[in-house]
């Protein structure tokens, strides 16, 4: 695949994802009375479940990846081979929908007046992310093989 063809996947996948991410965030304002912040938690969680989930099955290389590796990233970058898929969904939708930038700026405002808030939107969200991504990554693997 070509860079210009990566290029055009992954915009294709990062306006479908934002889109998806307004219409979770609109969903949840319009249809709940839980303050905007949780459905910045619940796209980070759902996109997180996702993104692991696509690159546990688009890749087979990246189970040579250990984790004592210097430079986890780098040695990512170096294995995976990314497709037409693994630019759509993990890098455009994924890198759109989830919103860790939105997600900082919530928690700036909520420790403003709202501390306690502020704290179970972190660690809510870091953990149910991880949790996530380990779940995603399992499923994804067992649809691989």
């Amino acid at each position: 695949m070509t860079l210009v063809f990566t290029i055009l996947f992954i915009a294709l996948g990062g306006s479908i994802g934002a889109a998806a991410r307004y219409i979770c965030q609109r969903c949840a304002a319009t249809m709940t009375s839980l303050p905007g912040w949780v459905a910045i938690m619940i796209v980070n969680v759902v996109g997180s479940l996702i993104i692991g989930f696509c690159v546990a099955w688009l890749t087979d290389e990246i189970k040579a990846i250990h984790l004592a590796d210097l430079s986890i990233l780098q040695k990512t970058e170096e294995t995976i081979a990314f497709n037409e898929l693994m630019a759509l969904l993990a890098v455009g939708f994924c890198g759109a929908f989830t919103t860790f930038s939105t997600f900082s700026l919530d928690n700036f405002f909520l420790s403003i007046d709202k501390k306690g808030q502020m704290l179970i939107n972190m660690i809510g969200t870091t953990v149910l992310a991880f949790i996530a991504v380990f779940l995603g990554w399992h499923l994804g693997q067992m649809v691989s093989t």
